[in-house]
């Protein structure tokens, strides 16, 4: 950064502003519900990025009266939303990998000088898992706190682990855009071409990936007591496609937390899926589960894929 100057970043396309929407109305829907409560409300951005993005837009043309130029806007991002919403949330953490992009957040924090704002370098996944070993996190210690958790990661960043300490805490919601398309890459039509990435997978999906595997012509592995995975991965084929995939990972999910919205799909291209944007709450309690499925249902309704092809221009 020179002379105050915010540092671009630029990344994604008119789907970005889709996903933002969604977990934007749920942030607004969540303070509301929250406002009159004795909690501590925290906004937690795993990967905050500078806190804004740049965007290349057309205007002009024969509607316009004008000629036709692209322009580049910017354009608020998870973090600068976050500081946005009203009612407010109390406590904010950044953070962010990228020393050039914290540098950036670092003028985000100096414009809202009036909010607490922590900036953590670092990797998210070891970020995540120490702020949640924190007593105030800390399921049956933890004080009147609560949080929503966004997850938007460049790739296959988030480990299965880390899911799992978030879930642990039963005080935090947690937006998760999960690399649908990347996962399904990595997972191969053939085990055998898996090779050097089952650790990989491991990390982001936990060892059951391997469920989604089956013998040749046969029964799935799972269902296969006492199947010996390394004498026989040469046998066994992935028959399970996107939507199958997206589904088993949800399951996956309900697993761990008590409620798990349907995905809301988000297409980079009118029929090229690339991620699905999950709603993971870790709370138990109806009251909480109620609360947090009827304001998903509110913040996705109009970003179902026909509407997010429309609103996105694809």
């Amino acid at each position: 950064m020179a002379g105050g100057t915010a540092i671009p970043h630029a990344f994604g396309g008119a789907w970005t502003e889709i996903k933002l929407d969604a977990v934007s109305y749920y942030l607004e829907c969540y303070t509301k519900a929250l406002s009159n409560t004795s909690f501590d409300l925290w906004y937690i951005d795993a990967f905050a990025g500078t806190g804004s993005r740049e965007a290349e837009k057309e205007i002009g043309g024969l509607f316009e009266g004008r000629p036709r130029e692209t322009v580049i806007e910017t354009l608020a991002g998870s973090a600068r939303r976050a500081l946005a919403i009203v009612p407010p949330f109390h406590d904010f953490v950044f953070i962010e990998k990228s020393r050039v992009r914290r540098e950036a957040l670092e003028q985000v924090r100096a414009e809202h000088a009036d909010k607490r704002i922590e900036i953590v370098p670092g990797d998210a996944n070891a970020a995540l898992c120490e702020l949640v070993r924190l007593p105030r996190w800390r399921r049956g210690t933890a004080g009147p706190v609560r949080g929503v958790v966004f997850l938007d990661p460049y790739s296959l960043q988030v480990d299965w682990a880390t899911l799992e300490a978030l879930a642990a805490t039963q005080a935090l919601d947690v937006w998760y855009l999960f690399p649908l398309r990347d996962v399904t890459r990595q997972l191969a039509l053939d085990f055998r071409g898996i090779g050097p990435k089952e650790e990989m997978l491991d990390r982001v999906l936990g060892r059951e990936w391997r469920e989604l595997y089956k013998l040749d012509d046969g029964p799935k592995v799972a269902t296969l007591p006492g199947f010996d995975l390394f004498a026989d991965k040469e046998e066994m084929k992935r028959e399970a496609k996107y939507k199958q995939i997206e589904a088993w990972f949800r399951g996956r999910l309900q697993s761990i937390f008590p409620y798990v919205s349907e995905p809301l799909p988000i297409n980079t291209a009118p029929t090229r899926q690339a991620f699905s944007l999950f709603l993971a709450v870790s709370n138990p309690k109806s009251a909480a589960t109620d609360l947090a499925a009827k304001f998903e249902r509110y913040a996705t309704r109009q970003n179902r894929p026909a509407a997010s092809r429309r609103k996105s221009g694809l």
